[in-house]
């Protein structure tokens, strides 16, 4: 075989090597675009982690008979703390949420309940494994299909749960809570909050945790797209250069 030949079949065989090297990179831009979201998982999990952790998914302010004394009740996830004047002084007292809500609104109610603390949890879980996986795809420069398919299905996880989580609550407020969130010895003493609770900002910090997470997740479709639009655009200048090699020997 003459030397032009042999190099013609050389570059023949190493050019479709360089050519698959370079689609099997991420470029810059996209990694920085899928960095970001590593931002919003750790917003995401702050979000959550205060509004499971603070007394304001329920703010109510209840009354007491026909007379003009009123109290207020700080409901949690977990915990409940009223504070109720009967003429003599604020007294306060703690109430643990879930007792309250099978205690005075039954099974439904506490499934909800249920739902709500889960999707919550679950949802906090799922930001994290986030977090760790656009920091992990973020610094390869290697398109790993199993990374990108796990910080995706874990951004997916997390809206989902989250979602869960705030409509249960929804249900529970305005199916249940807004009519009564006191307990039985409170009621006895002719306090009531029927029409007289609302939703606390805790429960609106769940709410803009998902939003966060929905941001993420278009910033990764966003991203995986343009990713895909730039090997398809570079594979065509690839060949071309490829045959112009090969004519110029």
């Amino acid at each position: 075989m003459s030397y032009r030949a042999t190099t013609i079949a050389l570059l023949a065989e190493k050019q479709p090597q360089v050519a698959r090297i370079s689609y099997s990179k991420m470029s810059i831009r996209t990694r920085a675009l899928v960095f970001s979201t590593f931002f919003g998982s750790c917003i995401a999990i702050g979000l959550l982690l205060t509004g499971m952790t603070t007394n304001h998914w329920i703010q109510a302010y209840p009354r007491k008979g026909n007379s003009t004394l009123k109290g207020e009740v700080n409901m949690g996830l977990f915990d409940s703390t009223h504070h109720l004047d009967s003429g003599f002084g604020v007294r306060s007292k703690q109430v643990d949420v879930y007792s309250f809500i099978r205690t005075e609104h039954g099974d439904t109610s506490s499934s909800l309940w249920l739902l709500t603390t889960l999707g919550t949890g679950f949802g906090l879980l799922a930001c994290a494994v986030a977090a760790i996986a656009a920091v992990l795809k973020s610094a390869s420069a290697a398109k790993k299909g199993g990374t990108m398919f796990l910080l995706l299905a874990s951004n997916i996880a997390a809206a989902v749960t989250q979602m869960i989580a705030f409509v249960a609550w929804l249900v529970q407020f305005y199916q249940y809570l807004i009519q009564n969130v006191l307990i039985a010895e409170h009621q006895q003493q002719h306090w009531y909050s029927n029409g007289l609770a609302h939703l606390g900002y805790s429960f609106y910090l769940v709410v803009l945790s998902t939003l966060v997470v929905l941001i993420n997740i278009t910033i990764l479709l966003y991203a995986r797209r343009r990713e895909y639009r730039h090997r398809h655009r570079s594979e065509p200048e690839t060949k071309d250069k490829h045959q112009a090699n090969i004519m110029l020997y």
